[in-house]
């Protein structure tokens, strides 16, 4: 009786370990206002871009230092307070330095949040407004499945969008996994994100996990309609076919 509580009691501990350290997601948004090619480091991950946005998933630590570079110069270096399973968004100027502005949750009505800025983009000054992307003809639609968590067309214009302007595939891919960790696509969609890809190497990793998350398997074979080589294509049917004979 001893050894059955004394397990029974290591395994309510084993069960709140888990259940405290599950679900970390932690992203830090970073804007800065001012021109130049623009370097961010966060502890040990970086983004480049010219345009000045940067974002970072999957934050380990709630307290990263983040180093900013302006055409090779630093100019920020601090350390900045995270909330766990939210997405802290910061603002860099040159009068006020690095500063958080608000703490987000990452989901909104049951859906990732994809690129919530709170309207952050037009509160700049001097910086324009963005315009709206007008609808193209043949953009694939949200398919009429019943499916829980099905992605709206909004949200993944606004996923298109925001991976189109992602500067190297590494950043496009933390982005598309991150949005499907919680949202169904149809293959259309997903062959649309993986066309942004510079690389066959990046796009068969996209394809790869997000098998589980497209709602009509029988036309994933489309996706392989987005790469370059007969090779990467092999690759990717004979993943699908794995995953379908399981």
């Amino acid at each position: 009786m001893k050894t059955l509580l004394l397990f029974i009691v290591a395994l309510l501990q084993t069960s709140l370990i888990f259940a405290q350290n599950s679900g970390t997601d932690t992203e830090l948004f970073i804007e800065v206002a001012q021109q130049g090619k623009i370097v961010v480091y966060v502890n040990d991950e970086q983004v480049g871009s010219w345009k000045g946005r940067f974002r970072f998933y999957d934050v380990e630590s709630t307290a990263p230092t983040v180093i900013i570079m302006r055409n090779n110069r630093q100019i920020a270096k601090t350390t900045l307070s995270l909330t766990r399973n939210s997405r802290t968004i910061a603002r860099y100027s040159g009068v006020n330095g690095l500063k958080v502005v608000k703490t987000l949750p990452l989901f909104d009505d049951g859906q990732y949040a994809l690129d919530d800025w709170d309207g952050m983009y037009d509160g700049i000054p001097g910086r324009p407004a963005r315009p709206s992307r007008p609808a193209e003809p043949g953009r694939p639609t949200r398919p009429s499945l019943p499916r829980d968590n099905i992605m709206s067309n909004q949200s993944f214009d606004q996923l298109l969008n925001m991976v189109t302007r992602t500067d190297f595939d590494n950043g496009k891919i933390k982005l598309i996994k991150s949005a499907l960790n919680s949202n169904k696509i149809s293959a259309s969609q997903l062959t649309a994100l993986v066309k942004v890809c510079d690389f066959d190497a990046s796009r068969l990793e996209i394809s790869k996990s997000a098998y589980d998350s497209v709602v009509d398997k029988q036309n994933y074979f489309k996706v392989t309609e987005a790469f370059e080589f007969d090779f990467s294509k092999d690759q990717l049917m004979d993943y699908i076919n794995k995953k379908a004979s399981k």
